[in-house]
Formats: structure tokens, sequence, C-alpha cells
């Protein structure tokens, strides 16, 4: 701003941005946030890393309180009745499993797998079955998210077992996580081994990604409390996850699969 001084007066005169003045600010704007939004994906991405492990660290001390009052066993892997079953004759996608219509106590949902931790109070806060990281895919119709089965805050996560909007057949209580024994009971002979893994019922649904296509690791809970965020590039290898219009896309209609996956996030730790 200039002042120039006319018979008495101050006049202020102003100048405007140029059209390449502002070209350039506009330019300048758009660098930055090219450069800086990667780096705030990348800090974004940790910080849903480092919730998930801690998530996986409060079940593993809720699994290792009730091996305690158990003499020393797993939470039982069940069917979708609520009856414990070996893993060779379970299906992957029950791993998720927290409450069915068919598994009852009475006029109560009987808890299954994680639940049963929650139901016990040793993990007080449902909220922690469920990996921040979870995508949430428009096309892909099973929802993962806490909020789904607490409609929104409004009734308490497994007094209700919710439909989902024009899917029949699937009216089940979900966690985001894959519980699954590995055919061990006690938890002390599954010391090595994943008892707790991030979602891999299918491609589409794997939590931590690198960008908004291919996956980029495993959180994993073991047997003997540590969780370890896995990498190894087999545990996605394409021959295990045969890619195909729609959404049955992973192993969790394969236990032979993802028992293979299990295998390798174990490898990749070791």
């Amino acid at each position: 701003m200039t002042k120039t001084k006319i018979t008495g007066f101050t006049h202020h005169a102003y100048g405007g941005f140029t059209l390449i003045e502002l070209l350039v600010v506009i330019s300048v704007i758009a660098l930055l946030m090219a450069i800086l939004f990667p780096v705030l994906q990348k800090a974004r991405d940790a910080g849903k890393r480092t919730l998930c492990s801690s998530n996986c660290r409060q079940t593993g001390l809720g699994l290792h309180m009730y091996a305690e009052d158990h003499d020393g066993k797993m939470v039982p892997l069940t069917n979708t009745a609520g009856k414990a079953m070996p893993p060779n004759q379970m299906q992957a996608w029950m791993a998720v499993l927290a409450y069915t219509p068919t598994a009852k106590v009475g006029d109560k949902y009987k808890p299954l797998h994680l639940a049963v931790l929650n139901e016990s109070r040793l993990v007080e806060n449902p909220e922690v079955f469920y990996c921040p990281a979870q995508p949430r895919v428009r096309e892909y119709p099973i929802p993962y998210y806490y909020d789904f089965y607490t409609g929104h805050g409004s009734y308490q996560w497994g007094s209700q077992v919710p439909s989902i909007p024009g899917l029949s057949g699937h009216v089940f209580v979900r966690t985001s996580y894959n519980y699954w024994t590995g055919g061990k009971k006690r938890l002390d002979e599954a010391a090595r081994k994943p008892v707790m893994v991030d979602n891999l019922q299918e491609w589409e649904v794997i939590p931590h990604r690198r960008g908004s296509s291919a996956p980029q690791g495993v959180s994993a809970l073991f047997g003997d409390g540590h969780v370890s965020f896995c990498i190894g590039e087999d545990i996605f290898d394409k021959d295990l996850w045969p890619l195909q219009p729609g959404w049955y896309n992973g192993p969790g209609d394969n236990r032979a699969v993802f028992e293979e996956i299990l295998r390798r996030i174990e490898q990749s730790h070791q």
C-alpha cells in the first residue's frame, strides 16, 4: 500500500494481485498439498496401526485372564449354534462371529469367540474388537464396523443381531478380527502362533492398505501375548487370493487357505 499526499489529504492507492501472481500462489499451494498429503496419510495410517496394536494387546490380556480362569484353556471355536467345534470342522468366516440368532440362552444371545471376553468382563469395551483401519467399501455388503452393531449407539453391543439391508442369510454380529485356535486347546500351546489377526475374510476388507488397493500388512496377536505387524509379501500371494468379479475373493469359505495364510503370518514373524 502506498500513500500519496494530495492537496491537504491522504489518498490510499490499493494494488490487487495480477493473474500471474494468483496463478503462482495457487501453484505453490497445490505443490505444498502434494508434498504434505502423503506425509499426513502416512501419519494417519501409522496412528491406526498403533491403535490396532493396542486393541490386539488388550484382547490378548483378556485371553490370558480367561485361560487363567479356565485351567489354561482357550476360548473354544464354535459354530453358528454356539457348539464347540474343532478347526477342521470350521470355516474361516465363522472366526469373526460374536453373536448369532441360533445361539441363545433363554432370551439372551450366547457370546461366541471374542464376545466371551466382553461378557466375562475381561475386555470391558467391545469396540477394541474392531480395527480402526477397517475399510468401508460401499460395494461390499457385509459390515465389520462397531457402530453398525450398536445401531450407531442406540443399543448395547450384543443385545441385538441386526439384519443387513438387502442381504438375507447373513444375520450375525461380527468382529473385524479373526479369532482362531489352530487346533490348540491350551493357550500356552499356541505361544508362537497367531491366535487373532486382522480381517482376512475377503480381499476387499483387509484393513491396512497401501492407498486403496494393495494390502500393506496384518496385525497379529500371538498366543504368548505379543503383537506384531506382519508384512511378508507371500501373505498376499495372489494364488491364495483369486480375485474374481464380486465379493467372494478371500479365504472366508476356504479353511485350508485361511490356515495357510496364518502359517505364512507366523513365518514372517520368525
